[in-house]
């Protein structure tokens, strides 16, 4: 039961993520082997906030940048969900196989390490390198030097694609396939990405949104909560704070990309949930289809007893 559930949750996301590769190469051949009038050749480029605001700048034209904005208004009320089921270049390194593996334990184990390898407390800080990495691109960008469009996830997935397109090899897109595989494939997202960096500040400026105003928002009850760290295992970008927190309501975590694996992991019923504007589509623990039935017709066995 609780088997085919997170099958069912994970394989839905999967194809979600497959349909928005599948649309990214579309785009991007319509873009490189014209004539097209059915597709606009930067899509996804005109979504991405950074390299709009950068292209827009440069231009001045600044009505191209609605659909960066709509992603930023959504972003501020719900979180990262951009990166755990749109992104191409993201979700094409969550499906790759990779060396690292995460296995349940104790919570402290799956938390990440810092420099000299120690386990980094629940409520330590720690300086994350891709808000660094996105002040650096940003203040090369105020002198003049635009090498955001080296490292944004969407110039580089767009550009290997061209290249692919093109027999030539797209060696950014190689080194980071071997991250992937070598370190975890999420590992880019979490530390490195600049736009997961700039996703990640805007949806801590909506943290105290509550869930009724989110189009996609994780809620944890912690009185369900047991703290057994499988949904830390089952996070594709190796958050520990879900586990982690002791609140009750929606958890608004920076890292967090709202894919729901943790809810389809965790064993305990009504312990997480994934709510749209407040009425859960996934919840931890439910059991479904059948068996869900047969409970509910034992409860009526049961009053007319």
């Amino acid at each position: 039961m609780k088997k085919g559930r997170r099958r069912g949750a994970h394989w839905v996301r999967r194809a979600v993520q497959a349909a928005f590769i599948a649309l990214f190469f579309v785009v991007v051949w319509s873009a490189s082997y014209p004539p097209s009038t059915t597709l606009s050749e930067n899509l996804f480029l005109r979504v991405d906030p950074l390299a709009g605001i950068t292209a827009a700048w440069e231009s001045g034209i600044w009505l191209y940048l609605i659909p960066a904005w709509i992603l930023l208004g959504l972003t501020l009320v719900s979180g990262r969900f951009f990166c755990g089921w749109i992104c191409p270049l993201g979700s094409g390194l969550e499906m790759l196989p990779s060396l690292e593996k995460r296995r349940a334990g104790k919570i402290s184990r799956l938390r990440p390490k810092d420099i000299f390898g120690r386990n980094i407390g629940k409520k330590d800080l720690r300086l994350r390198f891709k808000y660094v990495f996105l002040a650096i691109l940003l203040l090369l960008f105020a002198v003049g030097i635009n090498a955001i469009w080296i490292f944004d996830p969407l110039v580089i997935a767009n550009r290997a694609v061209v290249f692919i397109f093109a027999g030539s090899v797209p060696f950014l897109l190689i080194a980071l396939i071997v991250l992937a595989v070598v370190v975890g494939p999420r590992f880019w997202c979490q530390e490195m990405c600049p736009l997961g960096a700039c996703l990640s500040l805007v949806g801590m400026a909506g943290s105290r949104l509550p869930a009724a105003v989110s189009p996609l928002a994780l809620v944890k009850d912690e009185g369900a909560c047991t703290h057994c760290g499988k949904c830390a295992c089952s996070c594709p970008f190796g958050i520990t704070e879900v586990a982690d927190s002791e609140r009750t309501g929606r958890l608004a975590i920076a890292d967090c990309a709202l894919c729901g694996e943790c809810v389809a992991a965790c064993p305990e019923r009504g312990a997480l949930s994934l709510r749209v504007m407040g009425a859960p589509v996934l919840v931890s623990g439910r059991r479904q289809g059948v068996e869900e039935g047969q409970e509910a017709l034992e409860e009526a066995i049961a009053c007319e007893t």
